[in-house]
């Protein structure tokens, strides 16, 4: 499911009684990917979560070291995969994108 805003209220419905097994579209100033994972990981999978505003305003190492960050915190239980918060937007820089990206693959070249 992709939807943007807080959805805690009807978690629990779209869980158990819809039956997604999955959601994409976080905003740091929302509930921030770190939160959400360690609030739903369990239940469904978290999909994408760094934030479009972090990736249009946060330096490289910045970037880098949030999405290491999260790669660390769900290798043992998983059911994350790391990617933005919602689509590219053109006014994102493409050395953030790039640098979110490296994180999953070292090799990622232009």
């Amino acid at each position: 499911m992709h939807s943007c805003g807080c959805f805690d209220g009807i978690f629990e419905d779209l869980y158990k009684v819809i039956g997604f097994d999955a959601k994409h579209s976080f905003e740091d100033t929302i509930k921030p990917i770190e939160k959400a994972y360690a609030e739903y990981h369990k239940k469904i999978a978290i999909l994408g979560g760094i934030d479009i505003d972090f990736l249009t305003r946060a330096s490289e190492p910045e970037i880098t070291e949030r999405c290491n960050k999260m790669l660390k915190i769900t290798e043992k239980d998983g059911a994350y995969a790391l990617g933005s918060g919602n689509s590219i937007a053109p006014y994102i820089p493409l050395k953030n994108y790039f640098a979110m990206l490296r994180c999953v693959n070292p090799n990622f070249k232009v």
